[in-house]
């Protein structure tokens, strides 16, 4: 009875505020950072590190065997 209770309140409530809309986006955004233009680096930054990592274990198998 009383998740009945509490769901007829949280209804409510959000019934209540549903109305009002979303607020006017703010017009100071701050600096632009544009992230795709140099994806490259960062995708071959990637492959080399992941090279060194593959590089560096099977260096250390070998040194065990």
């Amino acid at each position: 009875m009383a998740s009945l209770i509490y769901s007829f309140i949280m209804l409510a409530i959000q019934s209540a505020s549903a109305g009002q809309g979303p607020p006017p986006p703010s017009q100071n955004r701050g600096p632009q950072l544009p992230i795709d233009d140099n994806i490259w680096i960062l995708l071959v930054a990637g492959v080399l590190f992941g090279a060194y990592i593959l590089f560096k274990r099977n260096r250390s198998i070998n040194k065990a065997s």
